[in-house]
């Protein structure tokens, strides 16, 4: 049964749902068979239309935490950046006047491709039927049928996520040298495609420069990550950047309180997890957290949406 709105003035009173995704293709890449292409991000999109009044991110943070967040209140996020979203999401969303944040990998804009996205293309380049390499430190790993690619690529994607940055770094381009690729043959976003997408009015937010896992970095490279993409972004977009996404997003696992510290002193307003749940009026501004209702039914999505309301997260200590 579908939740109704007349509901959701009880159930989302004083609660902030945030709605996350990341790539959106035109057409699913047969290699990435649980991405959200673009037709399922339409449904998406209408499904949340129809439960919720949809705020621009930074506006309805700043009613959440004055205690005047008005009912039925959302926002819509991106993570990362693709080559494809001027042109797809951005587009859809400018066509129905509905705001979105999008959150940004600086790096892509000086030869740095998202990691995942440099993995996918190793697999795409790959003409064998068994991809092995010592910097692996895995088993060979069969790639003779689209199937078993589909493996291969999560199975690497697994097992580079928690690389210290500077090693996975280190291994991906051997592992791309070693078949006949490099960073260079991976599509990124352009400086041009971030600029149309603020002056279209959308809010563009930090992702880091490179994507590391912050817990994963010593103090000085994670610094690094979240104020030089700060400043990058706003050199390219020529206006104020002030909201961060945490890479992969775990509070306690992914950051800690000390990255906390990092972003408040680097000078953003606030920022966003990836834990499941809720803002609330005493939510803290810098742990906002987010979910994407990936049922495939309607019915399914409204399940979901209903227990990501009733979620009670546990916050990270910050000084205040």
């Amino acid at each position: 049964m579908f939740l109704v709105r007349q509901s959701l003035e009880f159930i989302a009173r004083d609660k902030l749902s945030v709605f996350l995704f990341h790539k959106v293709p035109q057409v699913r890449d047969a290699l990435v068979p649980n991405d959200i292409d673009q037709a399922r991000f339409c449904e998406m999109l209408a499904f949340i239309e129809s439960h919720f009044d949809i705020y621009p991110l930074a506006d309805a943070v700043r009613l959440l935490n004055s205690n005047r967040l008005p009912g039925r209140c959302a926002a819509i996020t991106f993570d990362d950046g693709y080559a494809d979203w001027r042109t797809g999401v951005a587009k859809v969303l400018l066509a129905k006047s509905i705001p979105a944040t999008f959150f940004i990998t600086s790096g892509q804009f000086f030869g740095k491709p998202m990691w995942h996205e440099r993995l996918a293309n190793v697999l795409k380049s790959f003409t064998g039927t068994s991809l092995a390499h010592p910097a692996l430190k895995l088993p060979a790993l069969p790639t003779e049928t689209l199937a078993q690619r589909v493996k291969a690529l999560q199975t690497l994607e697994f097992h580079f996520k928690y690389l210290p940055p500077v090693a996975r770094d280190i291994f991906l381009a051997q592992l791309e040298e070693s078949v006949g690729t490099n960073a260079g043959k991976v599509p990124v976003m352009s400086s041009e495609d971030l600029v149309a997408i603020g002056n279209a009015g959308f809010e563009i937010g930090a992702h880091t420069d490179n994507h590391p896992i912050l817990s994963l970095c010593d103090s000085e490279r994670a610094i690094h990550e979240i104020a030089q993409t700060r400043e990058i972004l706003e050199g390219i977009v020529k206006r104020p950047v002030t909201s961060f996404a945490y890479p992969n997003g775990r509070p306690g696992i992914d950051f800690s309180y000390r990255h906390i510290e990092m972003v408040k002193a680097a000078g953003y307003d606030y920022a966003v997890t990836t834990q499941w749940g809720v803002g609330r009026p005493d939510s803290s501004p810098f742990q906002i957290p987010r979910f994407t209702p990936w049922g495939l039914s309607m019915g399914h999505m409204s399940w979901q949406l209903l227990r990501n309301l009733y979620s009670k997260q546990e916050s990270l200590k910050e000084t205040r």
